[in-house]
């Protein structure tokens, strides 16, 4: 049961695209106005839209898209995976976003006459990239240069307070499996992942290797091999999937021959911030930078 829960979340991290190839966001077509009916496919450019102040465009969203609250209000069309294309078209749009794990979707939704603009957030740079493409594509490339100013700092403003520390090895675990009172396999960020960005930023060091598989399952035996000085787990949804943060914390301490259990420096980061690679980037890496360095959360 616990598997079946955990495998969500690495469900939702492909579904907001990280692990995409890095790719050149493609425009829609030059319009004579600005759009003023958007429906997004990410939570990750829901979110974007609204820090740029054009929530009063999104006319529909996924069923993941949950910040800000009023989102929650909004048409939902479906998933990332499974977008419903007649409710998408019957809430004329005159633009529709979404990222790259969504060309098929896109391709689509193209043919039926829909724009549709793909934003790449496959990285850190990417991230703050998209905040001018959509500011750009909505009319708005003042407010999009703000918000990724203000972005831009905050990220410098972490990075500078980590700079000089030691930099621990990491692993960030995007899914786990649990059984018997004890983790059993995790999935991991790989280097070639938005987590790896972040843990640069955060001042880590990704202890997981360069693989065919951008976030590889590991066994026990495969963390007790790699033998991270940290483990930081990333768990969103909690309430709506009914997650006992206890238990998941004490399968954590059931492997005692991580140096990461012995030294008490698991952390368990909840929130589905976490897992959305948008405008908060900045908390999501303050958080990690936490994590990897206690002694600046009383800074």
């Amino acid at each position: 049961m616990l598997r079946d829960r955990h495998t969500v979340l690495l469900a939702l991290a492909v579904a907001v695209g990280w692990g995409c190839a890095p790719r050149a966001p493609d425009g829609p077509e030059p319009a004579s106005a600005p759009p003023q009916r958007v429906v997004s496919l990410a939570p990750s450019l829901t979110e974007t839209l609204f820090a740029l102040g054009l929530g009063e465009r999104v006319v529909g969203v996924t069923r993941y898209c949950a910040h800000p609250p009023e989102v929650r209000r909004l048409p939902q069309v479906g998933g990332h995976l499974d977008p419903s294309y007649e409710a998408i078209v019957a809430l004329e749009p005159d633009l529709v976003v979404l990222i790259p794990s969504s060309e098929a979707s896109g391709r689509l939704l193209s043919d039926l006459g829909v724009p549709v603009l793909e934003v790449d957030q496959h990285d850190v740079a990417a991230v703050l990239a998209s905040v001018s493409v959509l500011a750009e594509a909505c009319g708005v490339p003042e407010r999009g240069a703000a918000l990724r100013s203000a972005m831009e700092a905050r990220l410098a403003a972490v990075a500078a307070a980590v700079a000089g520390r030691p930099r621990p090895r990491t692993v960030v675990v995007v899914s786990h499996e649990i059984g018997a009172g004890a983790v059993r396999s995790v999935w991991a960020a790989g280097p070639d992942t938005f987590y790896d960005g972040v843990l640069e930023l955060a001042g880590g060091v990704n202890a997981v290797a360069e693989g065919l598989v951008q976030y590889p399952e590991l066994s026990r035996e495969g963390l007790a091999a790699l033998d991270p000085e940290v483990v930081i787990d990333v768990v969103a949804g909690v309430e709506e999937r009914g997650l006992d943060l206890d238990s998941i914390r004490a399968g954590w301490g059931a492997l005692a021959e991580l140096q990461a259990v012995r030294g008490g420096r698991v952390r368990v980061l909840v929130g589905e911030m976490m897992v959305v690679p948008g405008p908060r980037l900045p908390e999501m890496v303050a958080a990690v930078a936490g994590a990897l360095h206690p002694e600046l959360e009383g800074g």
